[in-house]
């Protein structure tokens, strides 16, 4: 099928929402170069025939089913930035948006990026331990180099829908918003993961991982968390704890902003009604689309301090994260 040669990582749908103008213009940080510059959305996180490869010397693309996955994702998006609210009982709007984070994941320049960084280092280890060379041959159907990464890539996104969105179907869904003074960032890899527990000799970051927290822009004002059920059930622990320690002590004014807190999320949880994002929050927010991001970072506003501090703290941080091998061998 004749796919557009220009072919996004983020859907444009979503950049709009971020733009300005008739073109809506984004402002963009690169990373790579620490250079700001504008451009329209319509040329922004794409790359031509990204998703376009050879499979037994003829060409294939998936461009057709990240349009069909992109068209209803985008009118759910659309409903839920309009209304500011979550559909939380409607399954058909949280099955079809899971298919498409899902594929948002596993779709971008960096996750390319991470499995050629970690593939070559793990090659280099074989070859150095002695791996004879027919181990390296490459798969005859896809052959070698960009076109493998690119049929790898096309497997992983047809694989996503079923090998991810049941997970993140069953998860809690909670809507975020903030102000045009504390607008949140979207990165070129915007699904982020974050998990406060931490799990020693392996890694922490999955969507079936205990305590895995996910967040996802929406528009500079509206973002999407996917949590671990288990956040909700401390919650609910931490509320019944302060209302013991409240009666114990008889100083239920010392825990009313804490309670009111916990309440205000469980209630956004129930309810799909946005919880407030206060700019500690935003910060946090927008420094995972920093760190993940493997090159670039789109805005509404024209004010990158956060990712000029956190690459001046950080040079790691001028790409995305990598994944670290636990014995240490590569």
């Amino acid at each position: 099928m004749a796919t557009a040669q220009l072919q996004h990582y983020v859907p444009k749908f979503l950049l709009r929402r971020f733009g300005l103008g008739k073109k809506d213009r984004l402002f963009v940080f690169d990373k790579h170069t620490s250079t700001s510059f504008s451009s329209a959305a319509s040329k922004l996180a794409a790359k031509n025939n990204f998703y376009d490869f050879d499979f037994m010397g003829e060409p294939v693309a998936v461009e057709p089913l990240l349009g069909r996955i992109e068209s209803k994702a985008g009118e759910h998006i659309a409903r839920i930035v309009k209304n500011r609210r979550l559909n939380v009982n409607d399954s058909e709007e949280r099955g079809e948006l899971a298919a498409f984070f899902a594929i948002q994941m596993v779709r971008t320049p960096a996750v390319l990026a991470t499995a050629r960084d970690m593939f070559g280092r793990m090659e280099a280890w074989l070859r150095a331990e002695g791996a004879p060379q027919d181990f390296f041959i490459p798969d005859p159907l896809v052959g070698e180099g960009e076109n493998a990464e690119r049929a790898m890539m096309a497997r992983n996104i047809c694989n996503a829908p079923n090998d991810y969105g049941p997970a993140l179907i069953k998860k809690d869904w909670l809507l975020f918003q903030t102000d045009n003074k504390y607008p949140y960032l979207i990165g070129d890899h915007p699904l982020t993961m974050h998990n406060m527990i931490e799990k020693e000799g392996r890694g922490n970051l999955g969507v079936a991982v205990d305590g895995i927290e996910l967040y996802f822009p929406l528009s500079p004002n509206l973002a999407l968390g996917i949590w671990c059920p288990s956040h909700r059930e401390m919650l609910m622990k931490s509320l019944q704890s302060m209302d013991k320690l409240a009666a114990a002590s008889n100083a239920s004014r010392d825990w009313g902003k804490a309670k009111s807190d916990v309440l205000a999320i469980l209630e956004a949880l129930q309810t799909g009604e946005p919880l407030r994002s206060n700019p500690e929050n935003v910060e946090f927010f927008n420094s995972l689309q920093v760190s993940t991001a493997e090159r670039f970072v789109f805005s509404s506003a024209d004010d990158f301090s956060i990712v000029k501090e956190m690459i001046q703290t950080n040079p790691e941080l001028r790409h995305g994260r990598r994944m670290n091998e636990a014995t240490g061998k590569f």
